[in-house]
């Protein structure tokens, strides 16, 4: 028997979470497969306990006594896993019918170690879109550097042995803890993408600033001495861009404004994470 292990990190999401896992179990896989969910509750003190209930011995759950963060939740998920593959799902997004299936088949017949998909990208009071403009085939560094926009957290679907190989996710990163996993797995295997939409994700509230920033500082750190010159420049180019949001979320325009000249001076043409900003806004326009 061959076996996903489906981790959704809950904290306070009580009243959200229960859409996420009948997504999940409401998904297909070949025969001779099986999914296994398990819920990390991440200190949630909403009574998630009694929102799990009703599903029985159909989902597991490990307890967090406090709060860790959603690195620190996916990681007690990878290492409670026994199955062969994981899958991410956030608790305020759903999987759309079909996903698991698709995705396997695609791994099976490229031979990808890991994969992700497109999805649905929905804003209260706005149209769904879909994103990210990618076409289905393989994902290397030279994408990967322009940021984290297949949204790993609920499309990634990776073999336990490849996650446990490249390591965990880093707790001491507040944010773009995902970014940094998909960085150190595109060091040795490509991603595979497939440009179907098969997850409906909620555009999440603003990120903390600082949090950010800070976690930005730590990727620079680590890997712009390791890219070739101009994976190095694309790079910086779309930490300036992160820079300059994360500004300009707090209302500090000049420094915005001047992160994101130094992203677009970086990389004034082919900027793929400037265009993936602009596909989503012209498209909720």
């Amino acid at each position: 028997m061959t076996t996903i292990t489906v981790v959704i990190p809950v904290w306070n999401r009580a009243r959200t979470v229960g859409r996420s896992i009948d997504s999940a179990i409401a998904q297909s896989v070949p025969t001779g497969w099986a999914i296994r969910i398990l819920v990390v509750d991440d200190g949630s003190r909403d009574g998630l306990a009694d929102a799990l209930r009703v599903y029985g011995d159909r989902v597991q759950c490990v307890v967090h006594a406090v709060n860790l963060g959603a690195a620190a939740a996916r990681n007690t998920g990878i290492a409670a896993a026994d199955g062969d593959y994981i899958a991410f799902l956030d608790s305020d997004d759903v999987w759309l019918p079909g996903k698991l299936g698709a995705q396997i088949a695609f791994m099976r017949t490229g031979h990808y170690a890991a994969s992700c998909t497109a999805y649905v990208l929905a804003r209260q009071n706005a149209r769904e879109i879909i994103s990210p403009c990618y076409g289905t085939g393989s994902l290397g560094v030279s994408d990967l550097i322009w940021g984290c926009f297949v949204s790993p957290g609920s499309t990634l679907i990776c073999e336990r042995e490849v996650l446990r190989e490249i390591g965990p996710f880093d707790v001491t990163l507040k944010r773009l803890e995902d970014w940094d996993l998909l960085l150190r797995f595109a060091r040795t295997r490509e991603l595979g993408f497939l440009a179907t939409p098969f997850a409906r994700i909620e555009a999440s509230g603003h990120a903390d600033a600082g949090q950010v920033l800070r976690a930005l500082h730590q990727l620079k750190e680590r890997y712009a001495n390791t890219l070739s010159p101009v994976d190095r420049q694309h790079f910086n180019a779309a930490v300036e861009l992160e820079r300059a949001a994360a500004h300009f979320r707090e209302r500090r325009y000049p420094s915005a404004f001047g992160a994101l000249l130094n992203s677009l001076r970086l990389a004034p043409t082919g900027h793929v994470a400037f265009k993936t900003i602009l596909h989503n806004r012209f498209a909720w326009a």
